[in-house]
C-alpha cells in the first residue's frame, strides 16, 4: 500500500497521520476518505497530516476519487498539514488555503515535529489534554 494511516491515541483520534510512499492510487484514496467519513459520521473534523516526503506522484483514478467526494472532503478536514512536499506544493498551499474552508499549511521536511504541535493546538484537542 502506498498510503498508511498512523493510529492515533484515543485522545488525538481526531488527527489522521498519513505516510505517502511512491505514487498514489485510487485504492490508497478510498481508504483515506473511508477514515474521513468516519469523522464525518461522528460530527467531528479531521486534523490531517501528511508526510509526502516520498511521494512520486498518483494515478488519474485518484481525481475521479476526489471530485466524486468532492464536498465531503472539504467539509470533513478542519486542518491538513503537509510535511515534505515539492516546492510547488508549498505554492499551491499559500494559494489556495484563504480559499478553502479548511486550514492548510506546508511544512519542510525538518519540521515534522512542528506540523504535530500546529495540529495538536487545536482548542478540543488542548482541553482534552489538560
Amino acid at each position: 500500500m502506498v498510503i498508511s494511516i498512523q493510529k492515533s491515541p484515543p485522545s488525538e483520534h481526531r488527527i489522521l497521520a498519513v505516510e505517502i510512499t511512491g505514487q498514489v492510487t485510487a485504492e490508497d484514496m478510498k481508504i483515506l476518505i473511508g477514515r474521513l467519513q468516519e469523522l464525518v459520521d461522528q460530527n467531528e473534523r479531521a486534523l490531517l497530516l501528511v508526510d509526502m516526503q516520498h511521494y512520486e506522484g498518483f494515478e488519474f483514478a485518484v481525481v475521479t476519487e476526489k471530485f466524486k467526494h468532492m464536498g465531503m472532503l472539504w467539509k470533513s478536514i478542519e486542518k491538513y498539514a503537509i510535511v515534505g512536499a515539492a516546492h510547488w506544493m508549498e505554492v499551491w498551499v499559500k494559494m489556495v488555503d484563504p480559499l478553502t474552508p479548511m486550514q492548510i499549511r506546508a511544512f519542510e521536511a525538518d519540521e515534522i515535529e512542528a506540523a504535530w504541535k500546529w495540529l495538536r493546538a487545536s482548542p478540543e484537542l488542548k482541553s482534552q489534554a489538560t
